[in-house]
């Protein structure tokens, strides 16, 4: 009877011991799908502010890329705005410059007709062109060409031949003090006069 009774409550032990080992197995499994799903709720909570901060971004950015193409391409417009500007101030000042260069070119050309015709009139006083040359401060060869000048411009109608005209450029070039570009007029002596040329204008 006491060794019925022995192995029974060694039985009934080894039996509690298995139904708690058991017990604490699924204790542990259920505490261990319940991290799961916990983790699983923490995991959809983050994703949905992770996307929605990934679709703000690429609207930011979007908007970044517009705004800079915008203001590159008003920075274009205004540089060629400020290039046409500067081609029409350009253009303005020289107008106005050759306007200038003819008006000045006009003058001394009015200038040179009044030398002339003072050559003219000192030559008609029997004044001959080495003399005038000396009492005027210029060379013999500006003296003649200013000569021709006069006569070509007392002509009939005032008309000028191809002649008169390339006497015209030796009077500019004379009254320039370049001398080596009037030629020696007709009849007269080559060689260098040692009178002084009229200053350059």
């Amino acid at each position: 009877m006491v060794e019925r009774h022995t192995t029974g409550s060694k039985r009934k032990r080894r039996s509690s011991a298995t139904l708690e080992r058991l017990e604490a197995a699924r204790r542990r499994r259920v505490e261990q799908l319940e991290r799961e799903r916990e983790n699983e709720r923490r995991v959809d909570a983050a994703l949905g502010p992770f996307a929605e901060a990934v679709t703000a971004i690429e609207a930011v950015e979007r908007r970044r890329e517009d705004r800079l193409g915008a203001l590159s391409a008003q920075l274009e417009r205004k540089l060629a705005e400020l290039d046409r500007q500067r081609a029409a101030k350009v253009a303005e000042f020289e107008r106005a410059a050759e306007q200038v260069r003819a008006d000045a070119e006009m003058e001394i050309g009015e200038w040179r007709a009044v030398m002339a015709t003072s050559v003219a009139e000192i030559r008609a006083a029997d004044v001959g062109a080495a003399e005038t040359a000396a009492l005027l401060g210029i060379s013999a060869k500006a003296v003649t060409a200013l000569s021709r000048t006069a006569a070509a411009a007392s002509g009939v109608g005032g008309q000028r031949s191809d002649a008169d005209s390339m006497r015209a450029e030796a009077v500019d070039a004379a009254t320039s003090g370049d001398e080596r570009a009037v030629e020696a007029p007709v009849g007269e002596p080559s060689e260098r006069d040692s009178g002084v040329d009229v200053p350059a204008e």
